[in-house]
């Protein structure tokens, strides 16, 4: 029995993500990632050094350090995922991969899981590296340790919700505007939407505009760190629940659409 377990091959996923991974870690973003918050870290510490212990500054440093990782996280995935299957045509790389008994599906769901998994050590790592950095005074007074376990959950999903989408946008459109379009979805998307609907209050496309605008990605509600640096309260679980199941739903969507649209793709 525990030779025929040994012998198991393994699964076509976790090699497709294996290999991705090991490339991403290749890349030399990943390196100026690791400078960044490098350079944050030397700047913390040194203002620690200097005895700049006030609570306001404190929160102010916890806030952008927290604020960087989510951010860096976010710029590695979506990256990562936009150039995946493209860069892959191009190069000619993948045609030896489907010559395999491997299905597209599991490719591209191989490539999403090793995107993803990229960015949530890049953000895990980050994060436990500015949380050690405040060690001393960390949870600042008012600040709910629970609250942090809530927009931690939701950070790691909202990153598996960009690595789908640009992965989905990559299939559709060329890489440069796959990844131009998710980084101003997850950055800006919230004040973009709100100028889309100031400038179309009172006219006939208004209702057009917000339905279609109830569809697209809503980062700003999965992204709560500063909600915690802030001091700000837990959320209800109801709605916690509401926003892990809605990035969860949006997710798998967009990876059934770039499944079946990768499966009818021409190569």
């Amino acid at each position: 029995m525990t030779e025929k377990v040994a012998d198991r091959p393994a699964s076509p996923y976790l090699l497709v993500a294996r290999v991705v991974w090991l490339e991403v870690r290749r890349r030399e973003e990943y390196l100026a990632l690791f400078i960044l918050m490098g350079l944050y870290l030397v700047f913390a510490l040194g203002a620690r050094l200097v005895g700049n212990a006030e609570t306001e500054s404190v929160a102010l440093m916890l806030n952008m350090g927290l604020w960087l990782s989510g951010a860096l996280a976010a710029v590695l995935t979506l990256v990562s995922a936009a150039r995946l299957i493209p860069t892959e045509i191009e190069a000619r790389t993948l045609y030896p991969l489907l010559a395999k008994p491997i299905r597209r599906s599991q490719v591209l769901i191989g490539k999403f899981l090793a995107a993803t998994i990229a960015g949530w050590f890049c953000f895990l790592l980050f994060t436990l590296l500015t949380t050690m950095t405040w060690a001393a005074k960390f949870p600042l007074p008012g600040q709910d340790p629970l609250m942090l376990l809530q927009a931690l959950v939701l950070q790691l999903l909202a990153l598996a919700l960009l690595a789908s989408l640009s992965l989905f946008l990559s299939l559709i459109v060329p890489v440069a505007v796959a990844i131009v379009v998710s980084a101003v979805l997850y950055f800006g998307g919230t004040a973009l939407f709100n100028v889309i609907r100031s400038l179309l209050d009172g006219t006939a496309a208004e209702t057009i505009a917000d339905w279609a605008l109830y569809y697209l990605p809503h980062f700003s509600r999965l992204c709560l760190l500063q909600r915690f640096t802030d001091g700000g309260p837990c959320l209800l679980w109801s709605h916690w629940l509401y926003l892990a199941l809605y990035s969860t739903v949006a997710s798998l969507l967009l990876l059934a659409i770039s499944s079946r649209l990768f499966e009818r793709q021409r190569l």
